[in-house]
């Protein structure tokens, strides 16, 4: 899996590509703390996007840690981000550690969505 994170004005996009699985979530788990971190810097940005595309399912087995790493994100920032490109199998696991309902899927970085809701509940 490979995980990057780009910055254009305001706008933060952290990029997860690749498989996913229980040996590769530290180096996304790694990155998501470099983005908290950067939240807290002069370089605050106004947006975060999570661009997760480009990233394949391949069983549940050590994505929770994964996803409370993500959680991370919306406790410890000012920013709520956006998940983009979010397949239906990660949406199911992300909302099921999500008792807030934080989370929130688009289908594209214009934050558009499908017929106006969340592609899980299509």
């Amino acid at each position: 899996m490979k995980a990057k994170i780009k910055q254009n004005s305001d706008i933060l996009v952290l990029s997860l590509e690749g498989k996913i699985d229980y040996e590769s979530q530290d180096d996304a788990c790694a990155l998501i703390n470099k983005t908290i971190v950067k939240n807290k810097t002069d370089e605050v940005p106004k947006q975060i996007l999570v661009s997760m595309k480009e990233l394949q399912f391949v069983g549940s087995a050590g994505i929770t840690h994964f996803v409370e790493q993500l959680k991370k994100i919306h406790e410890t920032t000012d920013v709520t981000p956006k998940y983009i490109g979010v397949k239906s199998e990660f949406q199911k696991i992300m909302k099921a550690f999500d008792a807030e309902n934080e989370f929130e899927f688009f289908d594209d970085e214009k934050l558009n969505r499908r017929n106006g809701k969340p592609i899980i509940n299509q």
